[in-house]
Parts: structure tokens; C-alpha cells; sequence
């Protein structure tokens, strides 16, 4: 947490990195946010991907970074983790139950993230750091509200009442719709910004 209030103190300060990346995109202020504090990075040729979709791997590779990329406490036990740079975030995820795998050995670094799913997995990160995740809203507002899955329901009325995430549109939260980089950069900078007031 020390070094990213350290980083928010020097935003201003930002040169972006980023050929994808427009001072005037909605996502600029939160692509500087997670970049200047070391939690999100390019993706290869300058390019930070706004709009690429969300994966397991980076999800859990930024909740590491963010608690300052702690040492694994138990051996992997996972037999598709084949790129070196989220084992380590993986295996930290696993064994303190921020995400889960799919049994079999498999935990699927690649397979695509829903907004539903992203929720989740930082609501387990909240309970995981022991904050007060208790805050719920009616999300019946929303016309596709009853689209949210059972287990995701109370990550989702926690992430909407703190107000991580809101609808894609004002009717509309698509909670089943694939997350992007982008989305995720916006809800670590409310998450971070709200904890760090």
C-alpha cells in the first residue's frame, strides 16, 4: 500500500509509455494510475491494449504486485502454467483462495474474464486483506440484473455499492461480458483511491 500512495503522489509527473493510449481515451487517467504504480504494464511494442480482453493470469498478476509480490508458500500444483511471469501470482492467489482452480490440475491462465468474475476475484482479495466488504446494494435497477451468476451476486452488490463497477450502459451491468484491460485499470484506481483516502 506504501508504495502506491508513494506513486499517486507522482502522477503528474507520468511520460506515457503507451502508442495506444490518448490523453483524451476515458481510460487515460487509470492507465497512468496502475502504470505509475507498478501494477500494470505494456504488452510488448509499446502498447498497453486498452481493449484487449482481461485473462486470469493478468487479474492475479496485478492483485500480487499490488500486495508487493509476496514469496510462495507451497509448490505449484497446477500443470498449465507455462509462462513464468504468473506462476508465482498464480500459486500466491491459489493457496490464500482469491481464485480458484478448476480441479484436475488445471487452472486456465488464459481463459478469458467476465466482469462478473473480476469482482469476485477482488472481493477475495478484500476478505483476504481483511477489509469491511459488507456494503450491498439493490442491483434490481439493472435489467439484466437476475444474469448474474449465484456465487458472484454478493461481489457484484459489493463492487456496484462501493462503486467499482457500474453499468456497461445505465440499464445494463453485463456481468457474463468479457472484461477488459482497460475496465481493470479503471476499478483498481477506485479500489486503491477509495482505500487510500
Amino acid at each position: 500500500k506504501a508504495s502506491v500512495e508513494a506513486g499517486m503522489n507522482d502522477i503528474e509527473s507520468w511520460d506515457n509509455p503507451f502508442t495506444d493510449v490518448d490523453e483524451g481515451d476515458w481510460f487515460y487517467e487509470a492507465v497512468k494510475f496502475v502504470n505509475i504504480n507498478g501494477l500494470m504494464d505494456d504488452m510488448g511494442n509499446s502498447k498497453f491494449e486498452p481493449h484487449t480482453t482481461l485473462s486470469r493470469a493478468m487479474l492475479v498478476t496485478v492483485l500480487w504486485r499490488l500486495e508487493g509480490k509476496p514469496t510462495m508458500q507451497s509448490n505449484n500444483t497446477f500443470t498449465d502454467l507455462s509462462q513464468e511471469w504468473y506462476v508465482e501470482a498464480v500459486i500466491w492467489a491459489n493457496e490464500n483462495g482469491i481464485v480458484l482452480g478448476y480441479g484436475d490440475g488445471i487452472f486456465g491462465p488464459n481463459d478469458e474474464l467476465t466482469r462478473e468474475q473480476m469482482v469476485t476475484m477482488l472481493y477475495r482479495y478484500s476478505q483476504y486483506k481483511g477489509q469491511n466488504v459488507s456494503a450491498r446494494v439493490d442491483l434490481g435497477g439493472y435489467t439484466d440484473a437476475d444474469n448474474i451468476s449465484s456465487w458472484a451476486l454478493s461481489a457484484m452488490e459489493w463492487a456496484n455499492a462501493e462503486g467499482l463497477i457500474t453499468g456497461r450502459t445505465s440499464a445494463s451491468l453485463a456481468s457474463k461480458g468479457t472484461a477488459t484491460r482497460s475496465e481493470l485499470a479503471t476499478i483498481i484506481m477506485r479500489y486503491l483511491s477509495e482505500k487510500t483516502e
